[in-house]
């Protein structure tokens, strides 16, 4: 077992003493006493701040944010008489759970955060610092814990330093500079790991457990790589060049059996300056001859590609490379990334003798990538990738400047055992790092399908083998027993089995956001029965799976997917918040949310430009939205038959007008009341893709109106109570009598908007 090394891990007092430093840097003396006790009136009652983010970045002083955080502590037992004490920092730990079933519970919420996103983008770029991020600790919800609901999980993608503005290209495993605050490095002498490090303790202290994003590759020539040469696929361009204009110059001789001599040596020059990254023009006479030449070459780039990364020749390569890259940096024993002080150096040697990583691919892509020319300039390699069938798949390529592990011998379908020992050895470092309670794993959504594995279940293509995944997710749960892995995987066809059972991970990203428009009430009702199906099947030896309730990921808002709740206008999202909290699945189905920074305040979107650009997050304040999202939240973790509940449905929306009704019912038999809900489920507006019988896809925004005159039938055998009835920011029930027309047991709408919705208490007659 590991040695813990998070910095925080075994020392309250060094936390106090950093905490208490902090209260100072800040002047929290400042405060009022007006202020204090709002702020403490606040958190004690709800357990948080209820505020948006945007309106704590403008509205809180730094010093009432660490006030704030101080009465978070003291509301999680966790800071008394100006100490930090713990006797585990996980609240996952502190709450008794010994397994993942903390995260797959109803009502549990997780927040997808950029650190460096957290600032206000509003008024600037700079990334975001860590009393923005304490601003984003204060505001976020608290759970129930006697319901067995944690607060919400902090769920932070890559903060690592970036390659190509995207936060899923990492130059190394370390934390991003730009994200330390240089005043605090300055008091406090903590760098910005350390800085992170320290916010995830007052996360875990404040109630949150924290997951985070990992990668089952590398950016292009990160210090990861870097320093470890052996565990990526490396081509010698140079050599492959020299090979394939060899080729070109038999192709040549060929050709002149029926061309002109002169045209085809005049061609075959031009061919070779192509691969060496040149674009000269071709006349339009001479084409069909380039074509020939490329016809003909095409199958020799496959041979020397597949050729140079057969392991006896990555073996040659990589101790070559490794030799240069030690060489460059003036050390010969084994590397680690602090050994990497020069790492725009170190490449730029590399690439001028010719040596890249290999590359990922397509979605769809199988086998090694196929070298095909430099790009223009001689700048960087292109390759061509192509899928099982070996059909041409480089226009669907997107990952070629990202570096996949060496997990597997294409040539023998052999396993590199210690490429796999050496990831799941970073997986355990990471999490022993920073201390997380999961992980998130990224790019593994065809890994079992016909485009990663054979008939024979051998790997073929530079995605994690299930085998790397179960290893790393075995390995991680026997070093922290609550441990949660979640795959980023989307249910294409039904391999529940695989990825739970097989590869042991307990959630799965789910399918929401790439089928918004068809996520109807009937549809999640019928996802849960699905999954309560699926865990009915499994032995009692193995956990029950969980499926994310997707509100909003920051997938949505590409332009491939272009399915977020900022489309459906504000009634659309809060329904949709709505629908996500009040559809509980039973215990067989238990399902936890997802959403993102800034989905409280009605954020239309941005993530996707935060996640790219290492700076700030633009948002929106729309405090009604605000205070009708956050109500729904807490409601539906007060009532026990949202948390412990099952949902029914009652009236169907047949005709497509929207209107429906459905119950929440405690699934025991012991059913005296029940929950009751009558709206319209249609958003206002809403983009919907219409799947053709011959495969085309007609998308466009659909424009929804409200439904007049319809009686909501009261299940026979009940009777209506009260309604939840929104006011001041909270959800109070209203008596029956108090309310709308009523009789013959039924409620009659002369009109519900589109996104309307009402909340009823019904009991057994």
């Amino acid at each position: 077992m590991l040695v813990k090394t998070t910095l925080f891990e075994t020392k309250p007092q060094s936390l106090t003493k950093i905490f208490n430093e902090l209260k100072h840097i800040y002047n929290i003396s400042q405060v009022s006493e007006e202020r204090r006790e709002f702020i403490s009136e606040q958190v004690q009652k709800y357990g948080y701040l209820p505020y948006s983010h945007i309106r704590a970045l403008k509205e809180l002083s730094d010093s009432e944010t660490i006030v704030g955080i101080e009465e978070k502590l003291k509301f999680n037992n966790t800071y008394n008489n100006n100490e930090i004490a713990f006797n585990e920092l996980s609240p996952v730990i502190r709450a008794g759970y010994t397994d993942s079933g903390w995260v797959k519970k109803e009502q549990h919420n997780i927040k997808l955060l950029n650190l460096a996103g957290l600032g206000n983008g509003n008024t600037t770029d700079e990334p975001g610092k860590l009393i923005d991020w304490l601003k984003q600790l204060l505001i976020l919800p608290a759970g129930n814990l006697k319901k067995g609901i944690l607060g919400t999980t902090m769920y932070l993608i890559p903060f690592h330093p970036r390659d190509f503005g995207c936060a899923y290209l990492p130059t190394s495993s370390g934390v991003s500079p730009n994200l330390a605050d240089k005043a605090l490095t300055e008091e406090l002498g903590l760098d910005a790991k350390a800085q992170v490090q320290l916010f995830i303790a007052l996360t875990q202290l404040a109630g949150h457990p924290v997951m985070f994003d990992v990668l089952p590759q590398t950016g292009r020539f990160s210090k990861t790589i870097l320093s470890n040469p052996h565990v990526a696929r490396w081509f010698k361009v140079k050599d492959l060049i020299q090979k394939l204009s060899y080729d070109v110059d038999q192709i040549a001789k060929y050709l002149k059996n029926d061309h002109h001599h002169g045209d085809v040596d005049y061609i075959k020059e031009l061919i070779k300056e192509r691969l060496t990254g040149s674009n000269p023009d071709i006349p339009e006479h001479l084409r069909y001859l380039a074509d020939m030449f490329e016809n003909d070459l095409n199958p020799k780039r496959k041979y020397w590609s597949e050729e140079m990364t057969k392991m006896h020749n990555q073996k040659t390569i990589h101790q070559k490379v490794d030799s240069i890259i030690k060489e460059s940096v003036g050390i010969s024993k084994k590397l680690g990334e602090e050994d990497i002080t020069n790492q725009s150096e170190v490449i730029s040697i590399l690439i001028k003798q010719g040596f890249w990583p290999a590359p990922g691919g397509a979605w769809c892509s199988c086998g090694v990538p196929v070298f095909n020319k430099m790009s223009n300039n001689g700048n960087f390699p292109l390759f061509n990738h192509y899928d099982n069938e070996c059909n041409d798949v480089t226009h669907c390529a997107n990952l070629d400047c990202q570096t996949p592990y060496y997990f597997v011998s294409f040539e023998d379908g052999k396993l590199n055992t210690e490429v796999i020992d050496f990831y799941v050895n970073f997986m355990k470092k990471l999490q022993n790092e920073y201390n997380f309670d999961g992980f998130r794993v990224d790019h593994i959504d065809h890994i079992v399908d016909k485009y990663s594995q054979n008939g024979d279940g051998e790997p073929i293509s530079y995605r994690a083998p299930k085998y790397v995944l179960k290893k790393a997710n075995d390995a991680l749960k026997a070093e922290v027993p609550h441990f949660v892995t979640l795959a980023e995987y989307m249910l294409w066809d039904n391999y529940y089995q695989e990825y739970h059972v097989e590869m042991n991970f307990d959630l799965f990203w789910g399918n929401d956001i790439v089928s918004q428009f068809a996520k109807k009430v009937e549809e999640v009702i019928n996802n849960n029965n699905y999954l309560a199906g699926h865990n009915n099947s499994i032995t009692d030896s193995i956990s029950a799976l969980g499926i994310l309730k997707t509100y909003n990921n920051q997938d949505g808002e590409f332009r491939e997917i272009n399915q977020y709740p900022g489309q459906l206008g504000e009634r659309g999202a809060l329904f949709k918040w709505f629908k996500y909290k009040f559809l509980p699945g039973g215990s067989k189905a238990q399902r936890p949310v997802m959403h993102i920074d800034g989905d409280e305040s009605f954020t239309v979107k941005g993530i996707e430009e935060a996640i790219g650009a290492e700076k700030s997050m633009i948002r929106s304040q729309n405090e009604k939205f605000y205070k009708e999202f956050d109500a729904i939240d807490r409601l539906a973790k007060q009532l026990d038959l949202t948390c412990n509940g099952i949902a029914e449905l009652y009236h169907t929306n047949y005709d497509q007008s929207g209107f429906i009704t459905w119950f929440i019912k405690n699934e025991n038999g012991h059913d005296d009341e029940r929950v009751f809900i009558v709206a319209n489920e249609n958003a206002p507006k809403e983009i919907v893709k219409d799947y053709k019988h011959d495969g085309n896809v007609n998308i466009y925004e659909k424009i929804s109106d409200p439904v007049f005159n319809k009686d909501a039938f009261i299940p026979e055998g009940f009777q209506a109570v009260c309604e939840y009835v929104l006011e001041q920011g909270a959800y109070d029930f209203r008596e029956i009598t108090d309310i709308h027309n009523h009789y013959e047991n039924k409620f009659y709408f002369e009109k519900l908007e589109p996104g309307e919705y009402h909340i009823y208490k019904i009991k057994r007659i």
